[in-house]
């Protein structure tokens, strides 16, 4: 498999994210709406086998940061384009975009012609004023959280609908779209890329869908290299009809449908624009948090692991790194974090399989791979030395440390360590498996939700109930639930094996200062700051 590697870099005060594969002559992706890179993960794959790829998040969309503004154009997304490229370093260089990818790639054609060899432009959305006016009332509808949980199943069918009908909400069999029905893993991909924008993404879709007869005009002023694409089942497929008469160097083509021959002529489509020299090996930043609050990082491991990390205060005050509690992720500290951060550089990874990080593999046990990663965030941000909190699964990585990293590690607080319990790591993490109706989205909301008020979630008893107030808020609830559905797959491994772990024996050759606490988060403040 190509191992797709995924970077955060600083473009003036904006962070953006990216994913790169691949060696050779730079090419550039740009993504479709309300999607982000992880859409082109086949196009990318197919292309690196002759190019170095950078499939970047639009501004808004992903991880990237949105452009101020409630109203946006496509020549500001453009030109964020291009400041993205130049921080990169690239050379002029082909670049593919897909339906609101292909607009911002005629724009930035147009704009900015110098840092382009050629484009692809695959489903260029050029629609009629009528089509306009009918398509699109309701259409950019926002995604409020429910405090019962109704939007899991809105969004769901939203998207479901957006397979069957065009634009989606008209249910009018004039408007079916010639697929079957969707997977449920089709449709997943879209949720999950949707909750990563739904904040943000309205402004630059609106700008896409109403691109109208400047597409046209765009299409007639451009003069570089360009190739115009669509597959026949691509409801924007029409619209290469509408397109001018082309200069010599630009022509539509045809696009097979699906599969490895849809990629592989999308990757020829490219080499014949490939007129940059192979580049080095991308310099891209590693061990440095981009933005702010908090600064994210991804380390990407020699295994072709994934570590994802949020970085929280001043890198000049003493060092904390928080192995969070599980089911969740490094999110579910982020309260804790921001608290401790004006007197602490607070360092949350999220743990292996965890969120937005990955498994290395069977070879490994998770919770030494989950130490593992710790010392890989402190190598990376340079860190001398620095103390662990184990919040309750969290603990069983931290009281591994010691070993891990003995030279740095300075101290241990462990809040509420799980004792080895079978039971429990049998129910602590059920698997998500992906369902047609969006059911999964709810199990995950509901064993969070849960979490706010039995200690086990699961165990829904008067004795577990817990004495302290739960977080009820549907934006916090939300948060929670998608970056645990990250990890959908493998979120069970770490609180499985940290339910089944002996840590009070590890502890005993232990030299460095422990403290093991069931205190809560005003608590633990304290503790550490003693």
């Amino acid at each position: 498999m190509t191992a797709i590697h995924r970077h955060f870099i600083g473009v003036g005060p904006r962070r953006v994210h990216l994913r790169s594969a691949g060696s050779g002559p730079p090419v550039v992706m740009l993504h479709g709406s309300p999607g982000d890179s992880q859409m082109l993960e086949a196009e990318i794959a197919a292309a690196a086998a002759s190019f170095t790829v950078f499939a970047l998040d639009t501004p808004g969309f992903g991880h990237s940061q949105a452009l101020p503004g409630e109203t946006l154009t496509l020549r500001d997304l453009a030109e964020a384009t291009g400041e993205a490229m130049a921080a990169l370093g690239l050379p002029p260089c082909p670049v593919y975009g897909t339906h609101t990818g292909a607009a911002i790639a005629l724009e930035l054609g147009l704009g900015w012609p110098q840092l382009v060899s050629g484009l692809v432009m695959e489903g260029l959305p050029a629609f009629t004023q009528a089509e306009m006016d009918e398509f699109f009332q309701g259409y950019f509808a926002p995604m409020i959280p429910d405090p019962l949980a109704g939007h899991l199943t809105g969004t769901w069918m939203r998207f479901r609908d957006q397979f069957t009908w065009f634009p989606w909400p008209s249910r009018d069999v004039r408007r079916l779209n010639p697929y079957g029905r969707p997977t449920p893993a089709e449709i997943h991909l879209w949720v999950s890329m949707f909750y990563r924008s739904c904040r943000f993404y309205a402004p630059a879709y609106r700008a896409a869908c109403f691109y109208g007869q400047a597409a046209i005009r765009g299409a007639a002023a451009l003069q570089v290299p360009a190739i115009y694409t669509a597959t026949v089942t691509d409801m924007l497929h029409p619209h290469l009809a509408r397109l001018p008469p082309l200069r010599p160097n630009q022509r539509i083509a045809a696009l097979p449908s699906e599969g490895p021959a849809k990629f592989a002529t999308l990757a020829g489509f490219l080499r014949e624009f490939a007129a940059a020299p192979a580049l080095p090996a991308p310099g891209l930043p590693v061990g440095r948090p981009i933005g702010h609050d908090p600064g994210l990082m991804i380390l990407n491991t020699a295994s072709n692991a994934r570590i994802m990390v949020r970085c929280y205060g001043d890198p000049a005050q003493p060092a904390l790194i928080i192995a969070h509690d599980a089911p969740g992720t490094g999110l579910r500290a982020e309260g804790l974090a921001r608290a401790l951060s004006d007197r602490f550089h607070v360092i949350v990874p999220d743990l292996p399989g965890c969120g937005e990080s990955t498994l290395a593999g069977p070879d490994q046990s998770v919770l030494d791979e989950a130490a593992a990663s710790l010392v890989s965030a402190a190598d990376a941000l340079g860190i001398a030395q620095y103390a662990v909190l184990g919040l309750g699964c969290g603990a069983a990585v931290a009281a591994r440390m010691p070993r891990a990293d003995g030279a740095r590690v300075t101290s241990l607080v462990l809040a509420s360590p799980p004792a080895p319990d079978e039971a429990t790591a049998a129910a602590i993490a059920p698997a998500l498996h992906l369902s047609p109706d969006g059911s999964h989205w709810l199990r995950a909301w509901l064993m969070l939700r849960d979490g706010e008020i039995y200690e086990p979630w699961f165990n829904g008893s008067v004795s577990a109930q817990r004495r302290t107030q739960g977080n009820f808020d549907a934006q916090f609830l939300h948060d929670q639930t998608a970056a645990l559905m990250e990890g959908h797959s493998t979120y069970h491994v770490f609180p499985r094996a940290a339910w089944m772990c002996d840590i009070e024996a590890g502890l005993r050759a232990v030299s460095v200062p422990v403290r093991i606490t069931t205190a809560q988060a005003a608590e633990i403040e304290a503790i550490l700051s003693a």
